[in-house]
């Protein structure tokens, strides 16, 4: 399957509505919900903050892939090409991270990721909490303009290749461990 097949809907499978939840799919698979969008009372500003990713083993499999890089640029994606009000997309990315290393390491791989799409006045700040010494926020704005479209778009193609690239690697090792464990089984279990 493509990440072409992303796809954002309302809570019903219906369209969104400025203001309302955003739900993500891929394909048939509910990856998770960005609730509420908070816009601005001109409805020249939308923030993306709450991404609640789905349970399900699936989609697990697909976060682990780092699918959420691509649906970060299909969500700014979405509304660009959706809301003509929308000038300024605000971003605020936070997620619980045990350990410091892998916090700021993700802290950091995010803000470069904002910068290539085009997003400015990027800021990672500690969010302190004693039992989870590595969590980070990281806060951007998107402005709407024809620069930041451009660099929405390439960013886009180029996180939409090196996730299929992850797809097809993992799909490749399940193969592999498939054919090993086929091979380890005695003849007659291979019969019944």
């Amino acid at each position: 399957m493509s990440t072409h097949s992303l796809r954002v809907t309302g809570p019903a499978l219906d369209a969104c509505v400025l203001g309302g939840p955003m739900l993500v799919h891929y394909g048939e698979q509910h990856l998770g919900t960005v609730d509420p969008v908070p816009v601005s009372r001109g409805g020249t500003e939308i923030r993306i903050e709450h991404f609640t990713p789905s349970r399900t083993e699936e989609a697990q499999r697909l976060h682990g892939l780092k699918i959420g890089r691509v649906i970060l640029l299909e969500l700014v994606s979405f509304i660009a090409e959706r809301f003509s009000t929308v000038t300024l997309v605000r971003l605020c990315l936070n997620r619980d991270i045990e350990s410091y290393s892998e916090g700021i390491t993700l802290a950091a791989e995010r803000s470069e990721l904002l910068q290539a799409m085009g997003a400015s006045h990027i800021v990672i700040t500690p969010k302190p909490d004693a039992g989870r010494i590595g969590h980070f926020v990281v806060d951007a704005a998107w402005e709407y303009n024809q620069a930041n479209l451009a660099a929405l778009g390439a960013t886009l193609e180029v996180e939409r290749t090196a996730y299929g690239e992850r797809e097809r690697l993992a799909a490749a090792r399940t193969r592999r461990k498939g054919c090993w464990l086929f091979r380890q089984r005695p003849p007659s279990a291979r019969r019944a």
